[in-house]
């Protein structure tokens, strides 16, 4: 016997898949929309859904209006993460609440997530000079013999300068490049990291040695500075404490910027400064504790799909270079992970960033990268 519905639930039907496809689905562009909101973007979406809850529909999930009521960029962009396939609860409610936004003035960054449909996800423009800045600050860890190199891509190091935290690189066009590390496993590092969580800045630990590498820099020559983690607020606060210095560089590159939930951060006072260029993965806890009233004026956001490269600069490296994985977060504990078993593994042979052919080792070789890894985020990346 054929099977009918009423007019009133086809309606309905086609009002639910109206509504669902005035955003996108793309996670991608969900957080790049989530993240350029202001608070008072914020504030106007909790107001808005607050005023329109009474009329939602019946496919509405209560807990999604709930969690919009209080949504923050940091809980809007954790909220998109942990939608599935089969379930988009938290969008659907997203999705209707946008529908529901009033023509004019004052919702113009809600609207944007609708026209974000209509487009293909571009992202945000790496250059090569970022690459390989990442790069060069890569190397002010340490490379395979613990130190850093004496030259690397066309760079040769000024050792004179070197200090605990700095590293200086100079090239042939008049270039210089200032990288300043993060943090190592060390309790002087693990203390800085703590300071940042509960007061927003670090001491002034490389103020003296940056001016010492300015004063013995002939003007002609332009200068670039480029840190990663911890060592973004140590440069910004060396800059708070003497702006001086600041002027004297043409721009500075923040790799995966340490924000704090809990106080006002020193990486929060340049965000509308675009001499300071941020590099922000979305889904690194410690790059999106508590971002800025408008966020950062000159940023890349990136979203990587690999959970162990969400706080280290390979993602920002590119695909030449030597690339370590300092994947440490603001506890300063570096990262362990997954353990495997391979008969043969590619090897680098000339340190050239670049894995030669494959060499047979003739027996198992185990990577052992600790209990403390979480398996099932291994699983859930592999898989993708």
């Amino acid at each position: 016997m054929p099977k009918y519905r009423s007019r009133s639930r086809s309606r309905k039907e086609r009002e639910r898949k109206r509504v669902r496809a005035q955003i996108p689905r793309d996670k991608r562009k969900l957080a790049h929309w989530a993240v350029r909101g202001t608070h008072k973007d914020y504030d106007k979406l909790r107001k808005h859904v607050g005023s329109v809850r009474p009329d939602a529909p019946s496919y509405i999930h209560p807990g999604a209006l709930d969690r919009l009521q209080t949504a923050t960029r940091r809980s809007m962009l954790q909220n998109i993460d942990e939608e599935t396939r089969n379930d988009h609860f938290y969008t659907d409610g997203l999705a209707w609440a946008i529908d529901k936004v009033p023509r004019g003035a004052g919702f113009d960054w809600m609207k944007k997530l609708g026209q974000a449909a209509l487009k293909p996800f571009r992202g945000d423009s790496l250059s090569e000079v970022d690459e390989q800045y990442a790069r060069l600050t890569d190397q002010s860890y340490t490379d395979y013999e613990g130190v850093p190199a004496d030259a690397f891509e066309g760079w040769q190091r000024q050792p004179e300068f070197d200090s605990n935290y700095l590293t200086v690189w100079d090239n042939d066009d008049g270039h210089r490049f200032v990288a300043v590390r993060g943090t190592k496993p060390n309790v002087s590092d693990v203390y800085q990291d703590l300071k940042i969580a509960q007061t927003g800045a670090p001491d002034n630990l490389v103020g003296a040695d940056l001016r010492r590498v300015l004063d013995h820099t002939e003007p002609s020559r332009i200068v670039d500075v480029g840190s990663h983690s911890l060592g973004t607020s140590l440069l910004l606060t060396a800059f708070e404490h003497d702006d001086t210095m600041q002027d004297r560089i043409h721009e500075s590159r923040l790799y995966n910027p340490a924000y704090s939930p809990f106080a006002k951060n020193v990486t929060g006072k340049y965000e509308a400064d675009n001499r300071v260029r941020y590099f922000i993965d979305l889904m690194d806890p410690v790059s999106i504790g508590d971002l800025g009233e408008k966020g950062p004026k000159n940023v890349v956001y990136r979203r990587e799909w690999n959970p162990l490269h969400v706080h280290s600069l390979v993602q920002w490296g590119g695909t030449s270079g030597t690339m370590h994985q300092h994947d440490e977060g603001a506890g300063g504990k570096e990262e362990e992970h997954q353990s495997s078993n391979k008969a043969e593994l590619p090897q680098d042979l000339d340190h050239d960033g670049v894995p030669d052919v494959p060499v047979d080792l003739g027996h198992d070789y185990k990577l052992d990268f600790g209990e403390s890894f979480d398996n099932a985020g291994w699983n859930v990346y592999w898989n993708t």
